[in-house]
C-alpha cells in the first residue's frame, strides 16, 4: 500500500484514500448545500410573502444544514485518519437500544432522530399555514376567518402526519401510540383534565372560528387583542402592554364578548348631564355636531341622541356614535368627551355635579329646638 508522504513523515492515507474518502464527500456535501439553500430560498418566498420572516425561516434552516455538514465533514476527516472501527464502535453504542417494547427499540441515535423530525414537522406546516393563508383560498369566495381555521387545521394535521411518518421511519411501532393513549387516560384521572379540556377547547375555537388572531375581545376582567391561539392556550395584549397568557378552556367555558368577530365598526356611547334650565332641543344639537365632527365616524350609520333620564341633579344625555374600528374606541370616547366639555362651555349649558338641597322645617310655638 502507497503511504503519503509529508514533511512530517508518512501520512495514515494514500492518495486513493484522500480522494474517495474526503475530498469527494466534502465536495458532495458542499454541492449539497448549494442546491438544498437555493430550493429552500425558492420554496420559503412562494410560501412566505413577509420579508422578516423569510429570513427567519432561512437563517433557521441554513444554521441546521452547516451543522449537518460540519458533522459530515467530520466524520469524513476520521474516517480518512483510520477511525473507522472508532466510529463504528461509538456508532454501535449509540445503536444500543435502552428501552425496548415490542418492535420498537429505543436508542440514543433514535432520540436524537426525534429532535429534527419534530422541526420539520413544524417547520413544513408553518410554511403549509402560512400558503395557504396567504390569500389563495380568496378566489374561491372564503372570508378571512375560514381561511385562517383552514389554514391552522392544515399545519397541524401535516405536522401530525409528518411525526407519524417520521416515527415510523425510523423504527419506532406506531402501535405504542396506543399504549400512550392508555397512559393517557390513566393520567387524565390523576389530574390532567384540565390539560384535555384546554386542548379540545383550542380545537373547537379552531374549528369553530370563535376568535382568531387580531380581534379584540373581553373575556372576564380583561380586555385586549389576541397575539396567538395554540391548541392549549391563547395569547391576550392587554391595553396596558401586558400579555395574558389564557387556558382555551376559560375562553370557551364562558361568553366571549368579541368587538371584531363580524364587523370591526362599534358604537360609542358618550354620556352628560346637564341642568334642569338647559334647552334640550339645543343640546341634541350641539351633541349631534360634535359626534359628526367626530374623525373616527362611520359616515354611513345615523348619530343618535337620547334623553336617557332625569336624575336627581340633571337630564342625563346619551350620544352613541358609530366608529370604523374598535381598536379606536378609547380615543375615539375620548375626543368625544372633551369637544363635548368645550362646545357645553362655549354655549353656555351647565354640566350640574351632585348636589342635595337640605331643607330645615321650624318648630311650632309650642315645642323648641333643643
Amino acid at each position: 500500500m502507497n503511504w503519503l508522504e509529508s514533511g512530517l513523515g508518512v501520512l495514515p492515507f494514500t492518495l486513493r484514500d484522500l480522494l474517495f474518502k474526503f475530498v469527494i464527500p466534502t465536495i458532495s456535501i458542499i454541492v449539497g448545500i448549494v442546491i438544498i439553500r437555493l430550493l429552500t430560498k425558492r420554496i420559503t418566498r412562494r410560501a412566505i410573502k413577509n420579508k422578516e420572516r423569510q429570513k427567519k425561516v432561512l437563517r433557521r434552516i441554513l444554521q441546521v444544514i452547516r451543522a449537518l455538514a460540519g458533522l459530515g465533514i467530520a466524520l469524513s476527516a476520521l474516517n480518512l485518519l483510520g477511525g473507522r472501527s472508532v466510529i463504528k464502535t461509538i456508532f454501535q453504542a449509540l445503536r444500543n437500544p435502552f428501552f425496548t417494547s415490542g418492535n420498537t427499540e429505543i436508542s440514543v441515535i433514535t432520540l436524537i432522530l426525534v429532535i429534527p423530525i419534530f422541526m420539520v414537522a413544524s417547520w413544513v406546516g408553518k410554511i403549509a399555514s402560512s400558503g395557504l393563508e396567504s390569500g389563495k383560498l380568496r378566489r374561491f369566495g372564503l372570508d378571512a376567518e375560514r381561511i385562517f381555521t383552514l389554514g391552522r387545521l392544515l399545519r397541524y394535521i401535516i405536522t401530525v402526519v409528518i411525526i407519524i411518518f417520521g416515527l415510523s421511519v425510523i423504527g419506532i411501532d406506531l402501535s405504542a401510540i396506543g399504549v400512550f393513549f392508555g397512559v393517557l387516560g390513566i393520567g387524565i384521572g390523576f389530574g390532567l383534565q384540565s390539560v384535555i379540556a384546554d386542548l379540545f377547547a383550542g380545537i373547537t375555537l379552531i374549528v369553530m372560528a370563535l376568535i382568531k388572531e387580531g380581534d379584540r375581545i373581553h373575556v372576564g376582567s380583561y380586555e385586549g387583542n389576541i397575539c396567538k391561539i395554540r391548541l392549549m392556550n391563547t395569547e391576550l395584549l392587554t391595553f396596558e402592554n401586558e400579555t395574558l397568557i389564557i387556558p382555551n378552556s376559560q375562553l370557551t367555558g364562558g361568553t366571549i364578548h368579541n368587538f371584531s368577530h363580524k364587523d370591526l365598526s362599534v358604537v360609542i356611547v358618550n354620556e352628560v348631564d346637564v341642568s334642569y334650565d338647559s334647552n334640550l332641543d339645543q343640546v341634541i344639537e350641539l351633541l349631534r355636531g360634535v359626534a359628526s365632527r367626530n374623525p373616527w365616524l362611520r359616515r354611513d350609520k345615523k348619530i343618535i341622541v337620547r334623553v336617557d333620564s332625569f336624575a336627581s341633579s340633571g337630564i342625563t344625555m346619551k350620544l352613541r356614535t358609530w366608529i370604523e374600528n374598535v381598536t379606536d374606541r378609547a380615543e375615539a370616547r375620548s375626543w368625544t368627551n372633551l369637544e363635548i366639555w368645550k362646545v357645553f362651555a362655549h354655549n353656555n349649558i351647565e354640566i350640574p355635579f351632585p348636589q342635595r338641597d337640605v331643607h330645615i322645617k321650624a318648630e311650632s310655638e309650642a315645642g323648641t329646638i333643643p
